[in-house]
């Protein structure tokens, strides 16, 4: 059983977090900037083929009311373009307030909220709220 990758998307950047090989914690793995999706999908592809990841967790941006907007169009069609691209298993999971809640753990953290490790931090939220899930 490989690892687990949880992507946060941006329109020109990504944060990107990575569980253990036990699919227990997510930790922070950085942020790719890009320029379309073609860019996007094959730097992601790069980066799990390198961590052994086999499957990957897309937040997807819901409205508060749960609604779609394009935001979520555009995680949804990532998310299919992973999967027939690379094979691996591609999962969506709501992601309502992830950058309130990495923006909170920052500040408590005494660290300034610079763009990409609020994307990092984001990923990692998705990310954790996923693994948490399968533990039930």
């Amino acid at each position: 059983m490989g690892r687990i990758m949880g992507l946060d998307l941006g329109d020109v950047r990504v944060g990107i977090a990575i569980s253990d090989e036990s699919r227990f914690l997510a930790s922070g793995y950085g942020f790719v900037e890009y320029r379309g999706y073609n860019d996007l999908i094959k730097k992601i592809i790069n980066i799990a083929r390198k961590e052994e990841v086999d499957k990957i967790v897309v937040g997807l941006p819901l409205n508060m009311d749960g609604s779609k907007g394009p935001q979520a169009a555009k995680a949804e069609k990532i998310a299919l373009l992973l999967k027939q691209k690379s094979g691996l298993a591609a999962n969506l999971i709501d992601e309502r307030l992830s950058t309130v809640e990495a923006s909170r753990q920052l500040h408590a953290g005494g660290k300034k909220a610079q763009k990409g490790l609020v994307d990092m931090v984001s990923a990692t939220v998705i990310l954790q709220a996923f693994l948490d899930g399968q533990k039930d």
